[in-house]
């Protein structure tokens, strides 16, 4: 059965006054001149289920909020949604009787909160699905989102001689015919996901040849080897390295066993530096000593020396008296002196006692004694010094020779042996850097194994997800006698209105889009826009009376027409068609009754009459933007005409 879904009033407010539109009747239809507001209420509708809608600037400017109560399935929802503003990226969901605030849904996707998309498809009951859509080449799933639904609900007047459900639009044409196999169960969430599947494999696909593409381009770059190559020098290599390396040992043992002689002889000439060390300081103990002693010796000798002019100058200057001084040569004479005094140094003069030449001669022997100890023992010390002068040659001369001894021992075996470990050493080292480079290159071969082992798998697993696809395709390929039903229903109706201009008529299989005498509806517009309409509107009032039809169809219950019988003309043709467009709305209201919904807008009364019909009518004195005065009919505009917002 369709998807029931129906507008039952939208409030609009703005800062001066509030106005509710109703659309209680199976069919309402809002008519009035242009620029009064009938394409801006059906915009306004679009907006508050969580639309883009293009909105006139009398909308924008004038109108602060609008309110709609809906019927989704069984629920009765009533929704709020500001115009302009932060707050226009949430919709509010009032309780349907006290119109309290419930909770604040968002339009778009929000990380951890559900959406009014969400919202609305769970009322219902339609499938929630992502779509394995593809942009710049990569897999990009999408959401179909109740407002890719609703493009199947309203014809707008832009578009309704141009295109059908947006089909023009490339980037919606995914979504548009995804919908119409959810809508007709010709697919379903497994097809859905292994379809998604499917698309990830291909991109996963397309990375793993691209990354083995250009592994195998560096590789071709970088070095000419083959991994077989390759790998028969890397075992060349490393059979190399383990004999240079054993080379290396044995070179290394032959340098430790050396080196415990020359440990030996290290140990014999570090004790002998040692001694000889200790034979210098003795030599510079004794010759320290040695000086001590000519001192003693020197200043005996000079006392001696002292002693002896002491005694000489007595001797022969006692008898006289000076007169003189024997200096400077002045008179003494006229001087005072003391008592027992010196006439020339005017000091004390000695005892006796103190020039006793037995005294003096005593001394004189004692000095000798002195001097002649000092002798000895200075004689002794300088023979110790030269005893130590000896010892220390000696062992300098032991340090020197045990020096050439070591100096000859590395030069002639030690030294060799450290340059063949050198060059040992860096051959070990130059392999192991082969080795490395080797290895990392078959590294590179390793990558290319593993992913063209990868890219297999890949295609192995897409083959069995693509033959899975066939299969679920195939079981859902009985659904498409629906669409064989639907092209038929399509043919009998526009053939109906007894257009001249029809020959053949039916939905494609494929595109699930109209095709009259065999053209597309883009290629109908050369013989006016009329006729694009006229197929646009017959398709969309045949998927609405299918939903009714089948129960097991999701066509939604609701259409909303803007515009008509905009692109038809004034003769007697003209009007017979578009009273044959509404004497069809007459018939589906008739019929259905509250099981649908037509909300038509349009310049003029409807050409048909019935009870089934509601009306809203707007006029320059009364238009759709409660509380703001119309500026008249020289200043009004279309909201066709309007940019895409």
């Amino acid at each position: 059965m369709a998807v029931h879904l129906r507008f039952v009033s939208l409030t609009v407010t703005t800062a001066e006054a509030e106005a509710t539109y109703r659309f209680e009747k199976p069919a309402t239809v809002i008519t009035g001149p242009i620029g009064t507001g009938k394409s801006s209420l059906l915009m306004l509708l679009k907006h508050v289920i969580g639309g883009t809608a293009m909105l006139t600037p009398a909308v924008r400017n004038n109108v602060l909020s609008v309110q709609a109560e809906i019927v989704a399935g069984s629920e009765r929802i009533v929704l709020k949604r500001a115009i302009e503003g932060d707050t226009a990226g949430r919709v509010d969901l009032l309780d349907p009787r006290s119109l309290s605030l419930e909770r604040s849904l968002p339009v778009r996707a929000t990380p951890g909160e559900t959406t009014l998309s969400d919202y609305l498809l769970n009322a219902l009951g339609f499938p929630r699905e992502q779509l394995a859509a593809r942009r710049d080449g990569a897999s990009r799933p999408q959401n179909l989102t109740f407002n890719d639904l609703y493009a199947y609900v309203y014809l707008q007047a832009r578009e309704i001689d141009r295109q059908v459900v947006g089909h023009l639009d490339t980037w919606f044409e995914p979504k548009r015919k995804e919908l119409f196999r959810l809508m007709f169960a010709l697919t379903d969430s497994a097809l859905m996901e292994l379809k998604r599947t499917y698309s990830m494999l291909t991109d996963e696909l397309k990375a793993k040849s691209a990354e083995h593409s250009n592994v195998s381009v560096f590789l071709a770059a970088s070095d000419p080897r083959s991994d077989d190559e390759l790998r028969a020098e890397l075992t060349q290599l490393r059979d190399i390295l383990q004999r240079a390396e054993s080379a290396l040992a044995t070179l290394r043992s032959e340098l430790g066993e050396q080196s415990a002689a020359d440990a030996a002889l290290r140990e014999e000439l570090k004790n002998a530096i040692q001694t000889a060390r200790q034979a210098e300081e003795e030599v510079v103990a004794a010759r320290d000593l040695v000086d001590a002693r000519q001192a003693v010796v020197a200043q005996v000798q000079l006392d001696l020396s002292r002693l002896d002019r002491s005694a000489t100058a007595i001797d022969q200057l006692s008898p006289f008296e000076f007169v003189v001084c024997p200096r400077c040569m002045q008179s003494l004479t006229s001087r005072p002196v003391e008592e027992g005094h010196c006439v020339v140094c005017l000091q004390p003069d000695p005892v006796e006692a103190d020039i006793d030449p037995a005294a003096i001669e005593e001394t004189r022997s004692a000095l000798c004694q002195q001097l002649t100890d000092a002798q000895h023992i200075q004689q002794s010390d300088a023979a110790h010094l030269q005893a130590a002068q000896q010892q220390a040659q000696q062992a300098n001369f032991v340090v020197t020779s045990l020096r050439r001894q070591l100096d000859a021992q590395s030069r002639d075996i030690v030294a060799p042996r450290f340059d063949a470990i050198a060059d040992a050493s860096s051959r070990v080292a130059m392999l192991k850097a082969s080795i490395d480079a080797v290895t990392q290159l078959r590294e590179s071969w390793a990558r290319v194994r593993a992913i063209d082992v990868t890219i297999r798998e890949i295609k192995t697993k897409r083959k069995r997800i693509n033959k899975d696809i066939k299969d679920k395709s195939q079981q859902l390929a009985a659904r498409q006698t629906l669409v064989t039903e639907l092209s038929t229903e399509f043919g009998d109706l526009l053939r109906s209105w007894n257009l001249p201009w029809v020959t053949t008529a039916v939905i494609d299989s494929d595109s699930y889009l109209p095709i009259v005498n065999g053209q597309p509806l883009e290629s109908q517009q050369a013989s006016g826009g009329g006729i694009a309409t006229s197929i646009n509107v017959a398709y969309s009032l045949t998927l609405l009376t299918f939903g009714l039809d089948h129960a097991d169809v999701l066509v939604p219950s609701l259409l909303v027409i803007d515009s008509p019988r905009k692109a038809f003309g004034n003769n007697d043709s003209d009007r017979q068609r578009a009273a044959q467009i509404y004497g069809r709305f007459r018939t589906l209201v008739d019929a259905y009754g509250e099981r649908l919904q037509l909300i038509i807008a349009d310049n003029d009364p409807p050409p048909v009459s019935s009870e089934s019909f509601g009306k809203v009518e707007f006029n320059y004195e009364n238009p759709m933007v409660p509380g703001v005065d119309h500026p008249g009919p020289a200043h009004v505009g279309r909201i066709e005409d309007e940019p895409d917002s």
